[in-house]
C-alpha cells in the first residue's frame, strides 16, 4: 500500500479546493490594495470568506464593516522596535487593542480595511507579518520563550524556526496550498513552555547517544496528542525532515472533508511507519531512529515571575489575564525591554509576556515602570497561567463570551479558595469546539457550550481535568457536562480546595490528578463535587472529601464507599459495623437518613440508602444517581 494508493480512496473535493483554484495568490494581494481605495462595500464575498485570510485578515460580524488581523510573531520573540510599531499600529487603527494568542502571536481588531495595506506596510518595515495567519497555511511556529536563555535550554530553536519559515513564508506555491492549516513547535530546552505535542509537527529537545538533537512527533490536533514518529533528527536536519514532510502533505493530504483533512486523519488511515517511509523516499535518505526525549521538567516560570537565565539576567513575567493587552501596554513593554534589558520580549502559548535579560540590579526599577502597574509580575495561581481564546464578543465561532467568563472564574476562586504561592493551576477555557483555548491541555479544561438553567437556555461549559503539558502528554477528561457558567465557579471551587488541603508541598494540580484524583472514576468525581457544592455545602454538613488511601475500582464498589461517607455526613453515625467485599457484614439494614437526621430532604434519603444496599438492590453506575440528583435539585 502507498500513501497515493490510500489518497486515491479520497478524489472528491471540497468547496474550498475549488475555491482556490479561481484565483492566485497574487490576484488576491491586488485585490486588497483595490479594497484600500474602494472601502468595505466593494469586497468580494469569496474575498470575506477565505482569500483575505490568507493574508491574516478576518471579516468580524461583532465588529461590523471591521477587521481582525493576525501577525505573525514567530516562536513570540519581539525586539523593542517590533513591538512600539505593533502598539502604534493598535492605539492608531484598532482603538488601543491586541490580543495575545497561544499561538504566540498578536491580535489587533477594529481594522478598518483602508488602512489594512498601510498597516502591514509598517509591520514588515521592521521584519513581521500578517501574510499565511490563517485559511490553510502554515500557522505561527512556536518554541521555548525563553529559548537559548533558560538554564535548562540546550539547542537554540531560533535559527531553525527561521530555516522553516523560509521554506513557504510569502512564496506563492505555498499560500494556501495545504489541505488544511499546519501547526508547527519546536523546543530546544528541558521544559515543555510552549504545549509542544499539541501541534501537527512536533521538534522535542532530545538525545541519542551522546549527541543534543530533535525527536519527532506527529499528528496533533485538537482532540489528539502528536504521535512519536520514531525519528531523530540533529539540528542541522531539522529543516530537510520539515520539507519533505510538509511537500509529502501538500501531495497525499485529504481534500474531501474538510473535518478530516488534517494531517492526523492522514496518519490515522494510513499509519505511522508508512507515513514515515513516504518521508525518507521524499528525503532521499534515511532518519536515526528516536532517542530519548529530554521534555521532562516542570514548568514553574509563572509562578516564579523572576527567572534567572544563564547569564545570569533575569527574565521578568508578566500576567495579561485571558490575553487582552493594549497597543499603549505593547509600546511600554517594549521601551521597559529596550531600557532595563536586552531590548527583547517574548510571547507566551499562556499569552502573557516575559521581559528578557534584565539584570539583577535593574530588576526593582523595572518592576515599577509601566505597564508593571496594571499587569502584575505574578498574580494568584488561577491567573499567572490562565489561557482564553476570543468569545462571542469577538469570534463568529465563539458560544460564551469566555475571555471575561475565565477573568471571573479566576477572581472568584482567588477570594474563595486562595491557593499558596507555590502553587500552580493551569485553567485554559476553548469559547466552541474549534479549541483555540486549548483546554484539553488544561488542568482545568473548560469548553463553552449552551445549557439549561431553570428551564432557559443559558451560557455554559464543559468542565475537564487532567491536562497533561509537562512530564506526560494527555488530554483531559470531561467531568461534568453542560454546566451553567453560574453554577461553574462552585463546582471548580469543590476541586481546588480538594487541592489545596490534600496537595504536597509545591506540588502542582498536574501531579496531584495524577496522584490522586486519577484514581477516581469520572462519575465518582463527579458526584463528589456536585454533593459537596449542591447539597452538603449549602446545608452545612461535611464536605465529602477525596482520600489518599482510594484505590481505583468499579464504579458498583466506589458507590458503596462514597455512600458509606455521604451516610456518615448526613447522620453522624456509621451506616454498618463492619462490611467485607464492598458489602454489609451484618443482615440488619441500617436507619433511614431522614429519621437520624430530619433536615434531610427524604429523596435524598433515598438516594443515599440505594448506595450503601447490599450488591443486588445497589445503583450499578454514578450516571442513575446523578440523574436521581439532577431531578431533586430541580
Amino acid at each position: 500500500m502507498t500513501l497515493e494508493a490510500i489518497t486515491g480512496r479520497h478524489t472528491k473535493r471540497n468547496k474550498i479546493e475549488k475555491l482556490k483554484e479561481t484565483r492566485t495568490y497574487k490576484e488576491a494581494w491586488e485585490a486588497l490594495q483595490a479594497y484600500a481605495e474602494q472601502g468595505y462595500d466593494a469586497i468580494l464575498k469569496e474575498d470575506i470568506d477565505y482569500f483575505l485570510k490568507c493574508f491574516g485578515i478576518f471579516d468580524r460580524p461583532a465588529t461590523p464593516g471591521k477587521f481582525m488581523m493576525r501577525i505573525r510573531i514567530p516562536s513570540g520573540r519581539l525586539s523593542a522596535e517590533q513591538a512600539g510599531v505593533l502598539g502604534r499600529m493598535a492605539r492608531e487603527y484598532g482603538e488601543d487593542y491586541m490580543d495575545l494568542t497561544t499561538r504566540m502571536q498578536v491580535q489587533l481588531r477594529h481594522l478598518r480595511i483602508e488602512t489594512i495595506p498601510y498597516i502591514i506596510e509598517e509591520l514588515e518595515s521592521v521584519g513581521i507579518t500578517s501574510w499565511q495567519t490563517g485559511a490553510d497555511n502554515f500557522r505561527n511556529i512556536v518554541a521555548d520563550p525563553l529559548n537559548a536563555l533558560a538554564h535548562d535550554a540546550i539547542v537554540d530553536t531560533a535559527p531553525i524556526v527561521e530555516e522553516l519559515q523560509a521554506l513557504w513564508l510569502k512564496k506563492e506555491e505555498w499560500v494556501a496550498a495545504l489541505p488544511r492549516k499546519f501547526n508547527t513547535a519546536i523546543g530546544g530546552s528541558m521544559t515543555n513552555r510552549c504545549n509542544l505535542f499539541a501541534h501537527d509537527c512536533c521538534f522535542a529537545l532530545a538525545n541519542y547517544e551522546g549527541e543534543y538533537g530533535f525527536n519527532v512527533y506527529l499528528g496533533g490536533k485538537v482532540g489528539a496528542i502528536a504521535e512519536s514518529a520514531g525519528i531523530f533528527l540533529r539540528p542541522e536536519e531539522v529543516a530537510e525532515f520539515y520539507e519533505a514532510l510538509i511537500r509529502m502533505y501538500r501531495t497525499y493530504g485529504f481534500r474531501d472533508s474538510r473535518n478530516k483533512n488534517r494531517l492526523h486523519f492522514l496518519i490515522k488511515e494510513a499509519g505511522m511507519a508508512l507515513v514515515v517511509d513516504t518521508l525518507r523516499q521524499m528525503a532521499g535518505r534515511d532518519f536515526l531512529p528516536a532517542g530519548e526525549t529530554l521534555v521532562k521538567q516542570p514548568r514553574t516560570e509563572e509562578r516564579d515571575g523572576r527567572i534567572r537565565l544563564k547569564d545570569g539576567t533575569f527574565a521578568l513575567h508578566m500576567v495579561v489575564p485571558s490575553g487582552i493587552f493594549s497597543g499603549t501596554a505593547m509600546i511600554e513593554a517594549g521601551r521597559l525591554a529596550a531600557e532595563h534589558g536586552s531590548g527583547s520580549l517574548n510571547i507566551s502559548t499562556t499569552q502573557n509576556l516575559f521581559i528578557l535579560e534584565v539584570p539583577e540590579e535593574r530588576v526593582p526599577e523595572a518592576l515599577s515602570q509601566k505597564p508593571y502597574d496594571r499587569y502584575h509580575c505574578v498574580s494568584t495561581p488561577y491567573f499567572n497561567q490562565l489561557v482564553a481564546c476570543a468569545g462571542i464578543d469577538l469570534c463568529p465561532f465563539g458560544v460564551i463570551p469566555n475571555k471575561r467568563d475565565a477573568i471571573e472564574m479566576a477572581d472568584y476562586l482567588g477570594e474563595a479558595v486562595p491557593l499558596p504561592a507555590d502553587a500552580t493551576v493551569r485553567m485554559h477555557w476553548s469559547a466552541c469546539v474549534k479549541g483555540c483555548g486549548v483546554h484539553e491541555l488544561g488542568d482545568i479544561g473548560f469548553l463553552g457550550c449552551k445549557a439549561k438553567e431553570n428551564g432557559e437556555t443559558v451560557f455554559g461549559v464543559h468542565i475537564q481535568i487532567g491536562g497533561k503539558s509537562s512530564l506526560t502528554q494527555e488530554e483531559a477528561y470531561t467531568i461534568l457536562k453542560s454546566v451553567p457558567l453560574s453554577r461553574a465557579r462552585f463546582y471548580v471551587a469543590e476541586l481546588v480546595l480538594a487541592y489545596r488541603d490534600l496537595r504536597k508541598p509545591r506540588e502542582s494540580f498536574e501531579r496531584f490528578e495524577s496522584r490522586l484524583l486519577r484514581r477516581y472514576s469520572k462519575g465518582a468525581i463527579e458526584l463528589i463535587v456536585r454533593l459537596n457544592a449542591d447539597i452538603l455545602a449549602p446545608g452545612g454538613f461535611e464536605r465529602l472529601s477525596f482520600d489518599p488511601s482510594w484505590q481505583p475500582n468499579i464504579e458498583h464498589n466506589e458507590i458503596f464507599l462514597l455512600g458509606l461517607s455521604l451516610y456518615r455526613s448526613l447522620t453522624g453515625e456509621k451506616a454498618y459495623q463492619g462490611t467485607h467485599l464492598f458489602n454489609p457484614i451484618e443482615k440488619t439494614p441500617p436507619k433511614e437518613v431522614c429519621r437520624l437526621n430530619p433536615k434531610v430532604a427524604p429523596e435524598l434519603g433515598k438516594i443515599v440508602m440505594k448506595m450503601i444496599a447490599p450488591s443486588p438492590r445497589r445503583y450499578e453506575v454514578f450516571t442513575e444517581i446523578l440523574h436521581e440528583l439532577t431531578a431533586l435539585n430541580s
